[in-house]
């Protein structure tokens, strides 16, 4: 039998999905382990490999793809403790990543905090060299600075180096020399240039991600080196893939030359399986909500596609990666709930991750999380925590909660529960707004994808905030992330700056640079295991009106020769999108490119689903039990069914309020809403 194994981590889980050759998808669970990661990720495979009675090495044998989701480089970056990096740039220009774009993110807040630039001034290293704006030399590179700028490096003993000269996007000759000196002089550090990090038009932007790439470097590459060599003497034969901020997938070797565009590695994989969901159900306009132990991630699915966003901030560093448009925020199952100095109910960002995890857990923890909250009001039961796997300390999460917050503003433990449960729903609501409502996108005509472990006990809540009228929650919404990672094809991004205005482009200019840049990323595909076959290409380019800061990335026609027609249709289309982001468009204003991009896409087989026929049992066998459960309209408890969501089929409806309860999925239908079993075993909840 052969395999496909996906395995993403968490702040709280490590989850795992195997799919066979007959497209079962088979889920497993284990707890994170944040001191090493790859502890959590071989927990999960041994539990699968032992599902399937085969030993480690003959099930990682059987494997034809293994891809894997990490927040290492996210870690990295969140809690600072990334490489000592020095960084060699032209000289005068070392403060080019302390002054930022000299945009503040709120002008009225006098104490806006700004992280510390990861490279301090003392090891910003400025050489003699120049390009000018055309990449023509104007000063020759001095060899020597780079010498005694090494020693010095040498000296500070820095474990990464960052390289980042002037115009280098147009002619990268002094880069690439520089490395070359770098790695002579400095044989044991992780070196990145701006040339083959992102070899686009802006300085800051430019600097800044190929600072972030070295500074996250040397420790996702210890990771990855490691988990590769142990996964391959452990018996994996076919290549080992990491899941990129685009929602594709590389090579671990790619992964960490490239090691900033992982910073979104798990959750981008949720998006991925969005849109294969949306083909699925054949509902092109979804929102993934997507809640596991530590944050909530959203994302919108627009005609069955994501919005790529071509940079981005990650704890407040700009990394001008191309990312799967996602919002996060810190409201997990893990997130503490607290009060502030006024006596108010808070719920994050702070988080009891894994370790020592929601106080119900009783690994230590002593701070009231949305876990505990959700356990207090009877959303999940007690005796089947994670199929029964994991033993619940009821009473000391119902004693910290009553110390913590009950007492303290005087009021029930169940009211407090439910003022937490409130407050984190809220939150969600909000995020969720943010990818719809600020884009442009009304949250009314899209349906909500309920995927993690924690969401579809508070999907209900969040659908009425926005207005949505249906949920879907996937068969395997509890490990969507992991899922997606299957069902990810290889991308690889590259972006070259063109400057052409539109009228009055140099169309044969532009077809050359299209061919050059195609020509590249083909090669660079092949070479992640992609054949030509099973290989496409998709051009885009950045485009805005002449003296506008912030550009439009559009989609432009491929497989082509661009055309005076084409061009038109492209200028066409980035004053409809223009109009539709920022309610106005002025088609008499000259219209500016900026840059290239191209994405090579090795298309990878997708797991097939077929239609379950419906079942004449009665829904009533299903139920298990019934329970007590404290819902805010009632604002007291009330008893309701608790349906055994395996013994769910196709055809079943439920009448809410109810509970479907399986191993590691929780789903709560509210008050308002019914759910049905659609023909591939989903739960459809849609407003009564």
């Amino acid at each position: 039998m052969r395999y496909r194994i996906g395995v993403d981590i968490g702040g709280t889980f490590t989850d795992c999905v195997v799919i066979g050759d007959n497209n079962q998808i088979h889920t497993f669970k284990e707890m994170s382990t944040p001191e090493d990661q790859s502890i959590g990720l071989y927990n999960v495979i041994h539990k699968a490999s032992s599902f399937f009675d085969k030993g480690l090495d003959e099930f990682l044998e059987g494997a034809d793809l293994f891809v894997h989701g990490t927040t290492v480089a996210t870690n990295t970056l969140l809690t600072g403790t990334g490489a000592k990096t020095g960084l060699i740039l032209t000289k005068g220009f070392r403060d080019t990543i302390e002054m930022r774009r000299a945009h503040k993110d709120n002008i009225w807040d006098l104490n806006l905090f700004t992280p510390p630039p990861l490279v301090p001034r003392y090891l910003r290293c400025g050489v003699e060299e120049r390009m000018n704006y055309l990449g023509e030399e104007v000063l020759p590179l001095n060899e020597q600075d780079v010498l005694d700028v090494c020693e010095g490096l040498r000296e500070e003993k820095v474990d990464a180096v960052a390289i980042c000269t002037l115009f280098s996007y147009l002619n990268d000759k002094n880069e690439k020399r520089i490395k070359e000196i770098v790695e002579e002089q400095l044989p044991d550090a992780f070196v990145s240039r701006s040339s083959e990090v992102l070899p686009q038009i802006r300085e800051y932007e430019r600097q800044s991600t190929t600072v972030a790439n070295a500074y996250v470097g040397p420790k996702l590459t210890v990771y990855l080196k490691n988990l590769e060599k142990k996964l391959k003497n452990d018996g994996l034969k076919k290549a080992f893939y990491v899941v990129a901020s685009n929602g594709g997938m590389m090579m671990a070797d790619t992964a960490i030359r490239h090691a900033s565009a992982t910073l979104l590695s798990g959750p981008a994989a949720g998006a991925t399986g969005a849109m294969f969901f949306a083909n699925l159900v054949d509902n092109p306009n979804l929102i993934l909500l997507d809640m596991g132990g530590t944050s909530f991630d959203v994302s919108l699915i627009n005609n069955a596609g994501v919005t790529l966003s071509t940079e981005g901030e990650i704890a407040g560093y700009r990394v001008a990666k191309p990312m799967i448009d996602i919002h996060t925020i810190g409201a997990g199952g893990g997130s503490v709930a607290w009060l502030d100095s006024w006596g108010m109910i808070n719920v994050g960002p702070e988080s009891a991750y894994s370790n020592p995890g929601p106080v119900c857990y009783g690994r230590g923890g002593v701070k009231p999380t949305v876990t505990d909250a959700n356990l207090l009001l009877g959303y999940l039961n007690k005796d089947y925590f994670l199929g029964g796997e994991m033993e619940i300390d009821f009473e000391k999460c119902h004693s910290i909660m009553k110390e913590k917050i009950a007492d303290k503003m005087g009021m029930s433990v169940e009211e407090a529960a439910s003022g937490v449960f409130q407050i984190v729903n809220q939150s969600m609501a909000d995020a969720t707004k943010v990818v719809s409502v600020q884009k442009g996108y009304d949250p009314r005509e899209f349906a909500l994808v309920s995927a993690g472990g924690a969401c579809s006990i508070h999907a209900c809540k969040i659908a009425e905030e926005v207005g949505s009228k249906t949920i879907y929650v996937p068969k395997a919404a509890s490990v969507f992330c992991a899922l997606g990672m299957l069902e990810s094809d290889i991308r690889l991004d590259s972006v070259r700056s063109f400057t052409g205005t539109i009228p009055g482009m140099n169309l044969e200019d532009m077809n050359q640079v299209i061919a050059d840049t195609e020509q590249t990323a083909m090669g660079e595909l092949l070479q992640e295991g992609s054949s030509r076959e099973e290989s496409s290409l998709e051009r885009y380019l950045d485009v805005r009106y002449v003296g506008q800061h912030h550009e439009v990335t559009l989609p432009i026609p491929n497989d082509c020769t661009l055309t005076e027609k084409q061009v038109e249709e492209i200028a066409n289309t980035f004053h409809e999108a223009h109009e539709r982001l920022y309610s106005y468009s002025t088609p008499e204003t000259p219209i500016e490119i900026v840059n290239l991009r191209i994405t090579a896409v090795g298309h990878v087989e997708k797991t097939g689903m077929e239609k379950k026929e419906a079942v004449k049992q009665s829904v009533n066998d299903a139920i298990k039990n019934r329970r007590a459960i404290y819902f805010e309209e009632y604002e007291d408890w009330k008893e309701v069914p608790v349906y055994d969501r395996n013994m769910l089929h196709p055809g079943h409806e439920i009448e809410g309020p109810a509970v479907l309860e399986e191993r590691i999925t929780t789903i709560i239908v509210h008050p308002k809403w019914n759910a049905r079993i659609d023909d591939f075993g989903n739960v459809i909840m849609e407003v009564k």
